[in-house]
């Protein structure tokens, strides 16, 4: 498992029975099953129930265990901060050994590229390039500061209230679909620093997630519309082998 997927699994376990937060991602293949009873559920959805469960990103982190995030081969995330906005993709080639780590923000994007002997991180500003081994700092920050924004848009998902609205088809297999409109005031009144607004500033809330029965998040989005922008995330994740190719920016000649 890459540094990258280290950080953001390890920083889910610890919020564990916390708040969530969270987000979103393009709807998979399927239609939700509109008849199906909907059951209300607080704090961010979970598999396979009958929609009782109930707690933040604790229910989320458990839901699928080593499989939530872990074993996601590619993760893309998009972060809404009122008027700022953050992109993450981390695509993990498993077979090969490869991850590439791209972190989007107004000022450029910057990248990390590993491999099973040595790393490559780009500076999305400058384009310089700086080469390191695999147990090495380099691309550390960047690393981290694109798990960081994966739990941001984590966070999200606590301030929604979630109902089981049916089901769905993700590559063949069911899906359940959760759904909400509105806010969850208990969670949102305990945490104005994290989310960034007042309950007053709220003027309309829209969350979809798709889990499949193992846990697995397919996609999750949350938009929290207020005067000064949109707050949310948009979140979708892939579970197939992919494959990562070396970027053009990497000069192996230039590795250790």
């Amino acid at each position: 498992m890459r540094k990258s997927t280290v950080i953001v699994v390890a920083a889910l376990l610890l919020l564990a029975g916390c708040s969530g937060g969270g987000n979103v991602s393009p709807t998979e293949p399927g239609t939700a099953d509109g008849t199906e009873t909907g059951t209300q559920i607080e704090g961010t959805p979970t598999a396979g129930g009958d929609g009782a469960e109930s707690g933040g990103t604790g229910s989320l982190s458990t839901a699928g265990g080593d499989n939530l995030i872990d074993s996601a081969t590619e993760t893309n995330v998009t972060v809404f901060n009122g008027s700022d906005q953050t992109n993450v993709l981390i695509r993990n080639d498993t077979a090969a050994g490869r991850e590439l780590v791209e972190l989007t923000r107004p000022s450029g994007t910057t990248a990390v590229y590993s491999t099973a002997d040595y790393v490559a991180a780009r500076n999305g500003t400058t384009g310089d390039v700086q080469y390191g081994e695999t147990n090495s700092t380099v691309g550390v920050a960047t690393n981290i500061k694109a798990g960081a924004a994966v739990i941001g848009g984590f966070l999200y998902t606590g301030f929604v209230e979630w109902t089981e609205t049916g089901t769905t088809t993700v590559d063949g297999e069911d899906a359940v679909v959760y759904e909400g409109a509105s806010l969850n005031e208990s969670e949102l009144s305990g945490n104005t620093t994290e989310s960034g607004f007042a309950r007053s500033d709220v003027q309309s809330v829209d969350g979809r997630a798709v889990v499949g029965p193992d846990g697995r998040i397919h996609s999750l989005t949350v938009t929290i519309e207020t005067p000064e922008g949109t707050y949310g995330t948009e979140m979708a994740f892939r579970y197939d082998d992919i494959t990562v190719s070396q970027p053009d920016w990497v000069d192996e000649s230039r590795a250790p």
